[in-house]
């Protein structure tokens, strides 16, 4: 029974999303209003439509009560000259009947309307393409089925994608306004959210954190993309968590995950640090600086010389080289944590294979070949 409902509700949602395109005469997101972001998922026209009931009902009963609050005011403000008295009616059982009646049932319509859509927003189909999203302090993984990996989150056009949802660390939560999706993610549970979105971005032609990157022709202006935010404040790094949804039809998006599942083994191992190094640096960024600044974790500016110096470092020791203690500090970082440093970093185990760790390992060795306030490779142009 209940299956059947959401069946027929999920229809109802796709087929109002439809009118609601069609009614405003375009192929795209429905446009931005007072109280909402444009609309670009198949769900965004029903949230919206009950919000706009819902805000109407407020604005009217808020104006009546308004108008007779100053109407009763007046008229029935004591005069001088007049006494206080009983002659005024105790009760009125039409009007007692009346605000009883009509506000339960435009409460009972509200819930109906409510929990239709929560049905549909709440229960993603059974054909969904799932993307695994890891919340950690503070940033964002995306990991696709052929395990192809994204700081941004990439999504087919015109499929309903479901998000499976956890966090390494702390309560975060996954926000995307344009398609009216929000969830709270509890470390130790998994929670599942999905939407549909039929209008393609395109691929950003530039990195759209950075406003400073030039446009190349046919790039794509962040204004296109979809924002992602965490909106559970999860310690100072929170506002890092901002991120970009983009949509891309069927082929671009397959080519898309293929490309990206194999990048890094696309890299000859000399090109490795400066091919490879910035980008996964992108991931660290939040917590380690590169000039010497502090920030939540120790800053990579001198790492190796201070790593080498540790006691613990050498041959017959603990470590060995250096390099033991930095791969040991990305997949089990707990392993030792540097004072006065709390240990907040997360395992990136199962997220950087052998190489991408390599190709960190050589972007510390080579700092001096980087700018450390962007992290970008400062012989760029001699490279290509």
């Amino acid at each position: 029974m209940l299956t059947s409902l959401q069946s027929i509700n999920l229809a109802a949602t796709k087929a109002l999303a439809l009118a609601a395109s069609a009614q405003a005469g375009q192929a795209g997101p429905t446009p931005p209003t007072f109280w909402m972001p444009k609309g670009a998922s198949t769900i965004a026209p029903g949230v919206d439509h009950t919000l706009d009931v819902i805000n109407w009902i407020c604005y009217f009963f808020f104006a009546l009560v308004v108008v007779l609050t100053a109407v009763f005011a007046v008229k029935y403000r004591h005069r001088k000259g007049e006494r206080f008295g009983s002659d005024h009616p105790h009760h009125n059982t039409p009007l007692e009947l009346f605000w009883t009646i009509v506000p339960t049932i435009l409460v009972i319509g509200i819930f109906v309307v409510g929990f239709r859509s929560y049905l549909d927003i709440y229960t993603a189909p059974k054909n969904a393409f799932d993307i695994k999203v890891t919340a950690q302090k503070w940033a964002w993984s995306f990991q696709y089925p052929n395990g192809a990996q994204s700081d941004d989150l990439y999504v087919p056009a015109g499929k309903p994608v479901r998000l499976v949802l956890r966090s390494s660390d702390v309560l975060h939560s996954l926000y995307i306004p344009d398609f009216r999706v929000k969830r709270d993610i509890v470390p130790g549970r998994y929670t599942y959210a999905w939407f549909q979105c039929d209008y393609p971005t395109g691929m950003p032609g530039k990195d759209v954190r950075d406003p400073n990157a030039k446009t190349v022709e046919g790039a794509l202006d962040a204004a296109q993309a979809h924002a992602l935010f965490c909106t559970e404040y999860c310690g100072t790094g929170h506002s890092k968590m901002n991120r970009y949804v983009y949509v891309l039809d069927e082929a671009s998006f397959n080519q898309w995950m293929v490309d990206q599942s194999q990048w890094i083994d696309k890299i000859p191992e000399e090109e490795l640090y400066f091919k490879a190094g910035p980008k996964i640096f992108g991931r660290c960024v939040q917590c380690h600086s590169l000039d010497g600044s502090n920030g939540i974790g120790p800053t990579w500016k001198g790492i190796v010389d201070r790593v080498k110096a540790y006691p613990f470092v050498g041959e017959g020791k603990k470590y060995a080289t250096y390099q033991d203690y930095i791969r040991t500090s990305i997949l089990a970082p707990g392993d030792y944590v540097v004072p006065p440093y709390a240990n907040a970093m997360p395992t990136f185990k199962g997220q950087l294979n052998d190489k991408a760790i390599d190709a960190v390992i050589g972007y510390m060795e080579h700092l001096d070949e980087f700018d450390p306030k962007t992290g970008k490779y400062l012989k760029a142009d001699a490279a290509k």
